[in-house]
């Protein structure tokens, strides 16, 4: 073989691998967008279950994004507790995030967790356990055509709620031993201890964040029963007519490093907040708690947001009898406190779920 050949064949050799190195770069553009998706969906996923989410620069106080009632005040969706609980969703950013008459699809869900300019369809889904059909917003999955894909498992934290009973009712003294027309029961929700104090004698395998009653974010709900027992029978006979009606609800708060009572109302998309018999229709107070009276407060996620979060509020209830008697009354003695003992207060749990995100 000549020495020009090997020559020129070698020269052709080179120039034919250094040629080759440049063509994967020529097709970048033209590469599958499956592994784009991919990254997509993953991203999607982490910035759902791991971020609480984040309103815009001009919402001002400790507000979070699922209380706003303007979109525009929505910078970003995240369904998180806290960025110190990840995979925990919070039950009040969930149900937000999947209504669709708060938002819209795509154009909402497009700037807030999907992100970037191309106009992405996607599915995303959260299926509880217990639950027969999942919750999701978007569009169907399709079955001929490429997409990313995340599944990531979670759990949903439950908001707290109390049920003020005839056990509770006579352990702490709640009954009045004098008749009288006007009947005042107080409550107490210290907003310093449930954010910062100890969170009791709970299974807390994830941190206090996951299991944490927060005041101004959480929805909170007050059922108060076995109202007839507070009476005195002797005096009055259950077969004695008698009316009683929620005259008026007043609420107070204390700011941070002062003890005195300062009042403050609730806005007016928060004034129905009373139920009456487990009926389904909020009402504002003054109401007729009718003949079984039974009695529910449903606050809903915001409606104490503009209290001191270091602070602490108090619930006054005014209860109007006719004929005046013995009722349901804790000025003689202390408010009831909304705290972390498990004998006042069913406590936030956690429930097991799994999260699906689709993107094509």
């Amino acid at each position: 073989m000549s020495i020009d050949f090997l020559v020129g064949f070698t020269i052709f050799m080179i120039t034919f691998i250094w040629v080759a190195t440049l063509i994967p770069g020529l097709f970048i553009g033209l590469q599958s967008h499956t592994i784009d998706y991919d990254a997509v969906a993953y991203r999607t996923g982490v910035i759902l279950v791991e971020d609480p989410g984040a309103v815009g620069p001009l919402v001002t106080g400790n507000q979070p994004w699922e209380i706003q009632n303007d979109t525009r005040d929505v910078a970003r969706f995240g369904l998180a507790v806290s960025k110190e609980t990840p995979r925990i969703l919070d039950e009040n950013k969930v149900k937000r995030f999947f209504c669709s008459t708060a938002f819209s699809y795509p154009e909402d869900y497009q700037k807030r967790v999907i992100f970037g300019d191309y106009p992405y369809r996607f599915n995303i889904s959260l299926r509880a356990v217990g639950e027969d059909t999942p919750r999701s917003v978007g569009d169907v999955v399709p079955d001929n055509y490429l997409f990313g894909y995340i599944r990531r498992d979670v759990k949903i934290k439950s908001s707290s709620n109390t049920a003020i009973g005839d056990p509770t009712i006579t352990k702490y003294g709640y009954k009045n031993t004098e008749n009288v027309t006007l009947n005042e029961f107080r409550i107490v929700i210290n907003s310093s201890y449930l954010v910062t104090g100890e969170v009791g004698e709970i299974d807390n395998p994830n941190g206090d964040a996951a299991y944490r009653i927060n005041p101004n974010g959480d929805r909170i709900i007050i059922n108060i029963t076995d109202l007839d027992k507070t009476r005195n029978t002797v005096i009055h006979p259950p077969s004695e007519p008698y009316t009683v009606n929620l005259k008026e609800v007043k609420f107070y708060q204390t700011h941070t490093g002062d003890s005195n009572l300062y009042a403050f109302s609730p806005v007016a998309a928060f004034e129905n907040y009373i139920y009456v018999n487990w009926g389904t229709t909020a009402q504002k107070p003054p109401v007729d708690l009718g003949t079984d009276r039974n009695l529910s407060m449903i606050f809903e996620p915001g409606f104490f947001s503009s209290t001191d979060k270091y602070g602490a509020i108090y619930i006054n209830l005014t209860f109007e009898l006719d004929p005046k008697q013995q009722f349901l009354n804790n000025t003689h003695t202390r408010p009831f406190d909304y705290n972390y003992h498990p004998t006042n207060v069913t406590q936030p749990a956690l429930t097991d779920a799994i999260m699906e995100v689709a993107v094509w």
